[in-house]
């Protein structure tokens, strides 16, 4: 039975694969325990086997990517901003055969009920229309097909703790919370599996809530 973790190791040697590739903030000495650790949380909710055709959305520097590689028979990933050529040079250099596309998860070139999970970290709450990125996502699975999401807590705090280890601009670029997200699944036809948080540095209330991770399937019909 397979299961699947980022490790630091897979950070290294690592390209920059494009302007918004938060890459650097996995390094981190202190954040990059909370970056990997957020990842990792939502990896261990997957049922441990191995799955016929995974796609990443939001792929960035391709290490969720290698942590997936040993657990799927067919490996793909879209990203709006990642090159696609960099990126497969590097992780075909690691032995991880995967098919890369540079795409909106909006508007997906996949067919229907063409994979058996689908997995995005740190996409959704960049995106307006996150109920058609839902449908989207929806669409493409398999019926019981797995969708592994997982986003930051969208508010003040979470905003003077980006700027605080250098992330600017991060008000203008989360724009949707978990929240909306959350009250979006049900209605585009998920079910919940599960669902696993990030608190620090306690659980939630007494902590601040940094991470949400959800696992939803597909219905059958």
């Amino acid at each position: 039975m397979e299961s699947f973790e980022l490790t630091t190791d897979m950070l290294t040697g690592q390209p920059l694969s494009g302007p918004t590739d938060p890459l650097k903030y996995y390094r981190h000495p202190f954040v990059g325990r909370i970056y990997r650790e957020r990842i990792n949380r939502g990896l261990r909710m997957l049922p441990p086997k191995r799955y016929g055709r995974i796609l990443e959305v939001g792929y960035g520097a391709g290490a969720v990517l290698l942590a997936l590689a040993n657990g799927v028979e067919e490996l793909h990933g879209i990203d709006l901003d990642a090159d696609p050529n960099v990126m497969t040079d590097f992780l075909s250099g690691r032995n991880c055969k995967v098919q890369l596309q540079r795409g909106n998860v909006c508007s997906l070139p996949y067919d229907s009920n063409y994979f058996d999970l689908v997995v995005s970290f740190s996409v959704f709450e960049h995106i307006q229309d996150y109920q058609g990125a839902l449908r989207e996502v929806y669409r493409v699975l398999k019926p019981k097909g797995l969708f592994l999401i997982g986003m930051p807590s969208v508010n003040r705090l979470m905003e003077a703790g980006f700027l605080a280890i250098g992330y600017k601009g991060i008000n203008d670029s989360h724009i949707t919370r978990p929240a909306d997200v959350e009250g979006a699944m049900q209605q585009v036809g998920f079910n919940r599996v599960s669902s696993n948080y990030l608190d620090f540095p306690l659980p939630f209330p007494l902590g601040l809530r940094l991470y949400y991770n959800w696992l939803l399937e597909k219905s059958a019909g």
